[in-house]
């Protein structure tokens, strides 16, 4: 007899006597009909250098108004070039994650960190806002020539004639809820967001004197962000990792009027092994690139990764996977990523140290050094029968080194995996070879299947045919 097995979610049992979702590890699912699966698993890309930085990224932006691409790295302000020539701009204190505004005004470039307010230019170069009005602003966005911020109590903005101004009397307050003011950002339709802990406010310029801006009062809603950059922007729909005042924190998409979960039970399990103060850190951040989109959580031991065009497709239950670096379990190391229009990348910054990446469709190494990838299998009901055959549809032949092999194992209680078998996935040129593995015995019970690679060569899986008796 033969079935059919799916390698884009796998079970595991906790030590919380629960089961659970063996997430794939440096592996995500593509939305394609082949060989009768409906999609298939890939290798997340790896990381080639582009530049040296100066220490652990602190967060990038692209520029368009003047074509750059500028980042805070370590306790400097560097723009970098398409090639990778990296030019020191200013001096940005501390280690804190930066907010680079990114859409910036029309003469400057804006930086908000620690508390305090910075402005570029190419041709005023860097300076630092000491208006004694500003405060310690933590978040900002620039709109209708207005650098609108707030300090997580009150939302104020520079004047219209000079950035560099405040005004005392152009203050504010969301008033929805009584729960501190952790972020904002700019909607598709031109209105400012107010992200609370428990609440979403909006905000239009209507010209006003002192406060040129009010609120929205019927577009209100009750859910909010757990830490200042627990938020992104894809495509108009803003995604947060936050919640309701009475719920746990979890991970939403958020659109006018509405707010839907997509963060599952796995996924809201690993979220809550972290207090909120754990949480302050938490960055998220969005990559769409060609035809998928992915939503990265960067949680302090660990990097969330949402398929939103697989969860469109198949539900989110299927669409989430972690990321890593190496070969143990040393948090995802890339972060900050900016599409840079010169040069058609992804650029990534350096969570462990100052090498600036650009995202490599062409390996899966992050910086010459091996990541390790997992996939699980679904438990699998095959008490009494013998296992005959093991076959699945891979893509051989593409590899570019001799080490492209996987390790297979196998476990009877979800917890621990017996010894691992070793296979050869392929090699260069090799374009007919098959991935099968034989006789691997009689099951006393259910099991599942464990696949884990460790070469320098991205790999790609389908269906997994397994056959017995």
């Amino acid at each position: 007899m033969i079935t059919s097995i799916t390698l884009i979610k796998g079970d595991k049992i906790g030590i919380e006597t629960d089961y659970r979702d063996a997430l794939p590890v440096n592996m995500y699912a593509v939305k394609r009909d082949i060989l009768g699966a409906k999609g298939y698993m890939i290798g997340y890309p790896g990381l080639t250098k582009l530049a040296d930085g100066k220490g652990t990224d602190r967060g990038g932006t692209y520029n368009e108004r003047f074509s750059a691409h500028y980042r805070v790295s370590g306790a400097k302000l560097i723009s970098i070039s398409a090639a990778g020539v990296v030019t020191e701009l200013g001096d940005i204190p501390g280690t804190s994650q930066a907010r680079l505004i990114d859409f910036y005004s029309f003469n400057t470039q804006g930086i908000i960190v620690d508390g305090n307010f910075y402005l570029y230019s190419p041709s005023g170069g860097f300076v630092q806002v000491v208006d004694p009005d500003i405060g310690s602003p933590i978040d900002g966005v620039w709109i209708d020539n207005y650098y609108f911020m707030t300090d997580g109590e009150y939302l104020f903005h520079t004047e219209l004639t000079d950035e560099t101004s405040i005004d005392p009397l152009m203050f504010a307050t969301a008033e929805f809820m009584p729960d501190p003011s952790l972020g904002l950002a700019k909607t598709q339709d031109n209105k400012v967001i107010v992200f609370g802990r428990y609440s979403l406010e909006y905000f239009v310029n209507v010209a006003t004197a002192n406060f040129a801006f009010q609120r929205v009062v019927t577009r209100a809603q009750k859910i909010g962000i757990v830490a200042t950059h627990a938020k992104c922007d894809s495509g108009g729909k803003f995604y947060i990792t936050g919640g309701y005042r009475d719920s746990a924190v979890s991970v939403y998409a958020i659109g006018i009027g509405s707010a839907t979960k997509v963060s599952t039970r796995e996924i809201d399990k690993i979220l809550a092994k972290y207090t909120e103060p754990e949480l302050a850190d938490i960055r998220m951040e969005c990559r769409t690139r060609n035809d998928v989109t992915f939503i990265l959580v960067h949680l302090p031991e660990e990097t969330l990764c949402f398929n939103e065009s697989i969860a469109a497709e198949f539900g989110k239950e299927i669409a989430w996977s972690l990321l890593k670096t190496g070969t143990e379990d040393v948090v995802y190391r890339g972060i900050n990523g900016i599409f840079d229009a010169r040069s058609g990348e992804w650029v990534y910054g350096d969570r462990l140290d100052s090498k600036i990446g650009i995202l490599d469709n062409d390996v899966s190494t992050q910086y010459n050094a091996i990541a390790e990838w997992l996939l699980y299998t679904p438990f699998i009901g095959l008490e009494s029968l013998s296992i005959d055959e093991i076959n699945i549809e891979t893509i051989p032949g593409h590899t570019v080194t001799d080490d492209a092999t996987v390790a297979i194992s196998m476990t009877y209680d979800g917890v621990i995996y017996g010894g691992e078998h070793w296979m050869q996935y392929g090699e260069s040129t090799e374009y007919s070879q098959k991935f099968i593995l034989r006789r691997l015995g009689i099951c006393n019970s259910w099991m599942g299947f464990k696949f884990r690679g460790v070469s320098a060569s991205r790999m790609a899986f389908a269906l997994m045919r397994l056959t017995y008796a």
